[in-house]
């Protein structure tokens, strides 16, 4: 089938990674600000598509979960949205369905990215509802993406 054109279609920006050496995130437990350094929504993207990689050394429990939450930064001025926890979550994202297997899982999710100014910035953080430790080594990439008319 063809697209045709002014057919609405997505446009994807770069893949950008977000953590690269974390370390482990216990059951229950949310990552720390050092796992995910701030991101910066460079294209103000509406909306983007973030994958999970994780590896569990003792496999999740199937269809448990891990949560993605944001913490905008700089949202007036130089002041920053509380750092989520377990009392008070704040911006939630979306969550990573999990499988219940010890190999490495690659789980993607579109996200509703909320932007207050141009170049918003985010802290990432994970919270683990799986069951089991995730291992360190976890990785996050986000890759800004948009609607627009099909050429």
């Amino acid at each position: 089938m063809a697209i045709g054109a002014g057919t609405a279609i997505e446009f994807f920006g770069t893949q950008d990674t977000v953590t690269s050496s974390s370390s482990a995130v216990v059951n229950g437990a949310f990552s720390v600000a050092a796992d995910a350094p701030t991101w910066t929504n460079d294209d103000d993207a509406p909306v983007a598509a973030v994958i999970l990689s994780a590896t569990f050394s003792v496999a999740p429990t199937a269809n448990s979960i891990v949560n993605l939450f944001a913490r905008m930064m700089n949202v007036q001025s130089t002041n920053d949205q509380d750092v989520p926890d377990a009392n008070f979550t704040h911006t939630y994202l979306g969550s990573f369905p999990l499988n219940n297997v010890t190999s490495t899982q690659f789980i993607a999710i579109d996200v509703t990215l909320p932007n207050t100014k141009t170049s918003q910035e985010y802290d990432f953080y994970i919270q683990n509802s799986g069951g089991q430790t995730i291992s360190a080594g976890w990785g996050l990439y986000v890759t800004p993406k948009t609607i627009g008319p099909h050429a």
